[in-house]
């Protein structure tokens, strides 16, 4: 039998179970969202079939609950710690090959469930999760996937938010589709999907988004339409913050507003190697162009680009912000071509010694902050290539001295290898698809993180110490140590 690739397309379509509705109701209470997922999928076949419910979740969000229910009958999961889901899983974790597919990308985590329906039944999938918003750039952000992967009869969104404290602002900007390409989003739109609907009141908001087929249609033909964002800020009228308190924990959210950036001294490491070729180096171009726009007067900079050679721009030192040497910053970039292997390794101790040395030998300001912004798509290929001595190595180069930020672009990086050194030197990481909007994710990672107005902050808090010490559980702090990575990081 022939079948072409269209025909087989659509008979796997008719094959799989339907889904017949996609809920998201999320009610955000000073700045902590519950989430509840729903989905149900219909059977209308002659035989049973599998049904796969698949959701992406932020990966610092915890299930407080799944359930599935098939007929009159209702399956209940059951919520484990990681420490014990780590141990359970750690056979398995060394069968698979390490990779993107299986490392936390993007801040996200995939949930994943699949049942086999019965002939002309349905089943329902009801998963909660919880998570404490994050503040980035001078917005609290709710972020949900809505991923289908088909068509929905019936798709729809509620975000219901309270801030007592007041709510000042509140945008949600279009679709971010994160892994596909033509989720028809017009170049410079920054208009809500369509459907969406937009209310508040001083202390309430309620956005709903609800596409019917045909809108979801022109937005991603195969179900996957990106990431539904509402963004928000709050009334921050007190100085000292804004304390909630439930339960016996509590969450202390601090972000002044008048406070000038902290001076910055930073090196960016930028891959050059054969493997940056076309969209990866023309994506990472663009975004640096844009930051190094945003820099500031007080800020000092250098650049270092990596294959098998390591070519540092400025010898020696670092840089203050000029117009004279943002245009020749610019040039270096765009004269950038794709060649060689990736010497990770040598490129990190270049990067260290450059910035160690800019420290040691310059009156700094006292206030200024320094970091090095890592950028790669691969896997160290040339010199040293252990990921565990490239680790001991990058940790002794830095000495505490300074903050680490990676950025992995693609599907061949080693995000494991990133993730470690980012977080063993006080930095994030960041993984970003080749077929994305890279470019303009870049810079909100990089951006984020170089507007810094706090750093270091060490806030004293009265209270009886629990006899464990163990803060996260008991919420008694003597001390605690925020490392505030821009006003209002909490």
């Amino acid at each position: 039998m022939c079948m072409n690739k269209g025909m087989a397309v659509s008979l796997v379509y008719l094959l799989q179970p339907r889904m017949s509705e996609f809920t998201v109701k999320a009610t955000v209470i000073s700045r902590y969202a519950f989430t509840t997922v729903s989905c149900t999928m219909v059977n209308s076949g002659s035989e049973a079939r599998e049904g796969v419910f698949e959701m992406q979740i932020p990966a610092a969000a915890f299930i407080s609950n799944f359930t599935m229910s098939i007929g009159n009958k209702t399956y209940y999961g059951e919520v484990t710690g990681k420490e014990k889901k780590n141990s359970t899983d750690d056979k398995a974790r060394t069968k698979k090959p390490p990779g993107p597919q299986n490392a936390r990308e993007n801040g996200y985590e995939t949930f994943k469930a699949s049942v086999f329906i019965p002939r002309k039944m349905q089943a329902n999938f009801l998963l909660h999760y919880e998570e404490l918003l994050q503040r980035r750039l001078g917005k609290y952000e709710y972020t949900v996937s809505i991923r289908p992967q088909q068509l929905v009869g019936r798709l729809r969104v509620e975000v219901n938010i309270l801030e007592n404290s007041g709510i000042v602002s509140l945008e949600v900007p279009p679709l971010r589709n994160s892994k596909h390409k033509g989720n028809g989003k017009v170049e410079g739109d920054v208009s809500p999907p369509p459907s969406t609907v937009i209310g508040h009141t001083k202390t309430l908001a309620k956005v709903t988004f609800s596409p019917n087929v045909v809108e979801q249609t022109k937005i991603a033909r195969n179900g996957i339409l990106g990431d539904f964002i509402v963004r928000y800020d709050v009334n921050r009228e007190l100085s000292v913050g804004d304390i909630q308190i439930l339960n016996g924990y509590f969450v202390h959210y601090f972000a002044p507003t008048d406070l000038p950036p902290l001076p910055k001294n930073v090196v960016f490491v930028l891959d050059s190697s054969a493997s940056m070729v076309g969209t990866k180096l023309r994506q990472t171009k663009e975004a640096l162009f844009t930051i190094l726009q945003d820099l500031r007067p007080e800020d000092h900079f250098n650049i270092i680009g990596f294959s098998n050679r390591i070519k540092v721009w400025q010898q020696d030192r670092l840089v203050p912000v000029t117009p004279n040497n943002i245009r020749d910053a610019k040039k270096y970039i765009h004269n950038m071509s794709p060649t060689g292997g990736t010497n990770i390794n040598s490129a990190l101790q270049t990067g260290a010694k450059l910035l160690n040395d800019y420290i040691a030998q310059n009156d700094i300001d006292a206030r200024s902050v320094s970091l090095i912004i890592f950028l790669t798509d691969g896997r160290p290929t040339v010199g040293e290539t252990q990921s565990s001595k490239i680790l001991s190595n990058t940790k002794d180069a830095i000495r505490d001295k300074f903050c680490l930020f990676t950025i992995g672009i693609g599907n061949d990086v080693d995000y494991r290898l990133l993730e470690r050194m980012a977080l063993e030197n006080c930095g994030m990481t960041r993984h970003f698809q080749e077929d994305e909007d890279a470019a303009s994710l870049l810079k909100g990672f990089v951006l984020f993180f170089l507007s810094l107005h706090l750093h270091q902050v060490l806030w004293p808090f009265s209270g009886r110490k629990s006899s464990t010490g163990d803060v996260a559980r008991h919420g008694n702090l003597s001390e605690a140590q925020l490392w505030l990575k821009d006003a209002g990081y909490t």
